[in-house]
Formats: structure tokens, C-alpha cells, sequence
């Protein structure tokens, strides 16, 4: 018998702490000293086949449950590491239609995202990111002309402390056309604080390689 870590769970540890991101209540969120212990026991392994007090207060908490397999509870995995920033390249031309669409899909994900709809519209670009596979690679001039055409959009709308519908919008856009780009949370403590960029490989698309260093990733679809 083994332990699973709940299906809309996700976490990663930052300054020597587990952070997690509930999916389906839109919320972060740390364990207590004695109930993280429990669990980083379990997910190492090291859980004994009679349940202890932490773990009992964990399956009662809903975060993990039990299962016939081998106990599998790992933390979120590093998206490939950033190269470059598509934003230092040249600002291209604009293109109306393009920078409509995008402006239009960043609109639907700040009405998503405001009505509770968060776990939702990830799992919708999770299904459609599987539905593309990882076998196409990424043309590196249609991604520069993605990225151009995406900062346009700042122009237009609200872009300060709007990661979250942007990044989302950016990322259904490539999706929806075939480009398997990776959206990516990453959060930091000490303060608390959330950030999401998209990237495609190796390439940001829609930040600056400084402003998403300090975050450690706790979700990539």
C-alpha cells in the first residue's frame, strides 16, 4: 500500500518549506511544522505501513489518500531551464488581428479567473497542451512573432500585477494553434508572492529572465 498526493494538488519546496497550490479552492498554502515532517516522510518513502498521527490527519485533510500502488507524492517538476527572453529581441511590427485576438483571450481569462473558473481553465489548456503531444518542435521565428504581437497587448491593456490572465491567454493562444509552449507558477516566501510566465523550450515569451528567477516553480502544464 502507498500514498498518493490528491489529483488538483500540486507543491514545491522554497527556503526550506513545502508550498502548495490548491487547484480546484485557488489557494496557497504551508503545512504545520509536524504535519510537513509526516509528509515529507511519505513522500520520500519513509511512511511506516501503520499510519502515524500526521498521516491519519493528512488523509483526513483530504491532501493524500491511500492506494494499492507505490506511494507517489512528488513535488512539481523544473520546466527546462531559461535561456533567453524573447522580449530583449527587436520590437517587430504590429499585427491588428493578432493583437485583437490575444487582447480578446486575455479579457476571457480575467472573466474566467474572476467567476472562480482558475482550476477549470487549467485544466482545459492541460487537455488541449495533450492533445498536441511533445512531438512538434517550436519554430524559433514564429515564437519571436508571438512574443512581439504579445507585448503589443501591454499597450492596451492593464499589464502591472496581471501575470495570471496574460500568461493564460498567451499560453491557449499557442496551444490552440499547435504550439506546445509550458505555462509556469512559480512562488517565493519570505515575502510571499506568486508570478506566471509562459515559456516555449528554452525561450520566455512573455517576461524578462530576472523577473521570473527568484520563483520556484509549483505548477507547469
Amino acid at each position: 500500500m502507498g500514498y498518493a498526493l490528491r489529483r488538483d494538488l500540486t507543491y514545491c519546496e522554497v527556503s526550506d518549506r513545502l508550498v502548495f497550490l490548491d487547484l480546484a479552492a485557488d489557494r496557497y498554502f504551508c503545512l504545520s511544522p509536524g504535519l510537513e515532517a509526516g509528509f515529507r516522510a511519505i513522500a520520500a518513502g519513509y511512511a511506516d505501513t501503520s499510519p502515524t498521527e500526521e498521516t491519519r490527519a493528512l488523509l483526513l485533510a483530504g491532501l493524500i489518500s491511500e492506494t494499492p500502488a507505490p506511494t507517489d507524492a512528488r513535488p512539481c517538476a523544473s520546466p527546462n531551464p531559461v535561456h533567453r527572453s524573447l522580449l530583449d529581441a527587436p520590437t517587430g511590427t504590429a499585427r491588428p488581428l493578432t493583437i485583437g485576438l490575444l487582447t480578446g483571450g486575455i479579457a476571457f481569462a480575467r472573466m474566467a479567473l474572476r467567476i472562480g473558473r482558475f482550476h477549470q481553465t487549467i485544466l482545459r489548456l492541460s487537455q488541449r497542451k495533450a492533445a498536441i503531444g511533445r512531438g512538434r518542435d517550436f519554430d524559433p521565428l514564429a515564437m519571436r512573432e508571438l512574443a512581439t504581437q504579445f507585448e503589443w497587448t501591454a499597450r492596451l491593456t492593464q499589464a502591472h500585477d496581471r501575470c495570471l490572465p496574460r500568461s493564460l491567454a498567451l499560453a491557449h493562444h499557442a496551444v490552440t494553434r499547435g504550439w506546445p509552449v509550458d505555462l509556469v507558477i512559480g512562488v517565493q516566501l519570505r515575502p510571499f508572492a506568486a508570478h506566471c510566465w509562459v515559456q516555449a523550450g528554452f525561450d520566455l515569451l512573455n517576461d524578462r529572465i530576472d523577473a521570473v528567477r527568484p520563483f520556484t516553480p509549483i505548477l507547469i502544464v
